[in-house]
């Protein structure tokens, strides 16, 4: 008895010949040009036929899923980012080809050439994608170039994972600013990127009207959105290794001629704060340790951030086991992790944990119990946001200065740190800020600088009002 398989889509053609024929799905049929993905097969039976059979079924998915783009997805992708996905589909081809013949009378025998070959026909042969067909027979061919879309994907994709609504809608912002002054992302080569390039875009944000008002932009919204757009492109450079070959006109944005105004695009929003008056912080302490607080965790918030210095995501963001209570130095680690970013490589860091702040870090981890986030009701993305929104409607209750914010609470400890003289590398190591040259930064061990910035830390602490 022979048992018969009679696959889905194999016709059987005269001589025994065999074929590879199956519809494409009629909504595509149009886009492609033609009804059928039609190829004839090489083998005839057995374990190459399975094989081939398998292999073909890959290349008809793979055409597919690459003709389902929608129109929108395809305006915004890039050549590269094309070629990019081209090369990716021929090397899943790759993979699952076989069912090829060998060449006896080749010296040299390469399976990979074989297979490329192979998936090459069939592509070729049912009419498919011919960047695909390219991608598989000139794999190692010129790419196109890297566009300001390839810059965006890239940095979306790597870096801005974990990043906060206002830094992802803030690029999304620039970048629509960009479009709408010099067209798509994906048809400004990164090689076509000029001063002149840069001033002209300054100057059109300028003269660009801010949301719902008939006065442009302030110079802090510009060099906020500069500032964004020029981590973007460095970040893309840096990991293409085209430094020295694509030059970034907005790494230097504040020195960029802008019209009439000052040739300073404008102050940060951190440089364009003040830090607050010991009666408006006295005030908030009784405020938020009063019997009447409904949200215990501001109240924690609020001294941690007092009393480290830190950025509001870094306290938010902060891990039951980033709290170490019984080190001989008691401290929290700011660092990467899947819950959140961190803002440069500086602010990596281990900062000390006394008087007041260590009594709030014993009390949120109790309170944390078996969570993972020590604040889990704001671990969430907008967290920080909402975090901050509830403790500036109990401050503005005791200062209306608009310089006067939660952020001021970092300039505080900036000036007590300054005060007690403490030294300019101690500070940053505290801060997070950049601490310049390659040998301050390694220098010493990890125990003696957190020893020396727990002494600073209790020297600024008795500062404190």
């Amino acid at each position: 008895m022979v048992l018969v398989i009679r696959l889905k889509y194999v016709q059987e053609l005269s001589g025994g010949r065999k074929r590879f024929r199956r519809r494409y799905p009629t909504e595509l049929i149009e886009k492609l040009g033609t009804e059928f993905f039609q190829v004839a097969m090489k083998a005839r039976e057995g374990a190459e036929f399975l094989s081939e059979y398998a292999q073909l079924t890959k290349a008809f998915d793979a055409e597919v899923a690459r003709a389902s783009r929608t129109a929108e997805e395809l305006e915004n992708l890039s050549e590269s980012a094309k070629w990019a996905e081209a090369l990716k589909d021929a090397e899943k081809l790759v993979r699952g080809a076989s069912g090829f013949d060998r060449d006896d009378d080749l010296d040299e025998y390469d399976p990979e050439v074989e297979a490329r070959r192979l998936a090459a026909a069939q592509i070729e042969g049912a009419g498919g994608d011919p960047l695909l067909f390219k991608a598989l027979v000139q794999p190692t061919g010129r790419a196109p170039e890297l566009t300001l879309q390839d810059a965006k994907d890239f940095y979306v994709r790597v870096f801005q994972k974990g990043a906060s609504k206002t830094d992802v809608d803030g690029l999304d912002r620039t970048c629509k600013r960009w479009v709408k002054f010099y067209g798509p992302l994906k048809n400004f080569p990164l090689s076509y990127l000029k001063r002149s390039v840069a001033r002209d875009f300054v100057e059109h944000l300028q003269a660009t009207p801010a949301n719902g008002k008939n006065k442009p932009l302030s110079d802090r919204t510009i060099a906020r959105e500069l500032q964004r757009f020029s981590v973007m492109i460095s970040r893309t450079i840096e990991e293409h290794d085209l430094e020295g070959k694509i030059f970034n006109p907005f790494k230097n944005f504040n020195s960029l001629t802008v019209g009439n105004r000052e040739g300073r695009v404008g102050k940060s929003a951190s440089e364009d704060r003040d830090p607050l008056p010991a009666e408006v912080i006295l005030q908030m302490r009784a405020k938020l340790l009063g019997p009447r607080i409904r949200r215990p965790e501001l109240s924690l918030i609020w001294r941690l951030l007092e009393g480290t210095g830190c950025r509001g995501s870094e306290i938010i963001g902060l891990r039951v086991e980033d709290v170490r209570l019984n080190h001989e130095y008691p401290h929290v680690v700011v660092e990467w992790h899947e819950g959140r970013r961190i803002k440069t490589n500086a602010s990596v860091r281990d900062v000390p944990l006394v008087g007041d702040t260590l009594a709030a870090a014993q009390e949120a981890v109790k309170r944390a119990g078996k969570s993972k986030m020590l604040f889990e009701k704001y671990a969430y993305e907008g967290g920080p946001n909402a975090v901050s929104q509830a403790l500036m409607v109990k401050l503005r209750k005791f200062t209306k200065n608009k310089r006067h914010v939660v952020y001021s609470l970092r300039h505080n400890m900036k000036d007590y740190l300054m005060i007690a003289g403490v030294g300019e590398r101690d500070e940053h190591l505290i801060l997070g800020h950049d601490l310049g040259s390659v040998g301050s930064r390694s220098y010493g061990g990890d125990e003696g600088r957190l020893a020396r910035a727990t002494e600073a830390m209790v020297a600024a602490h008795k500062l404190m009002p």
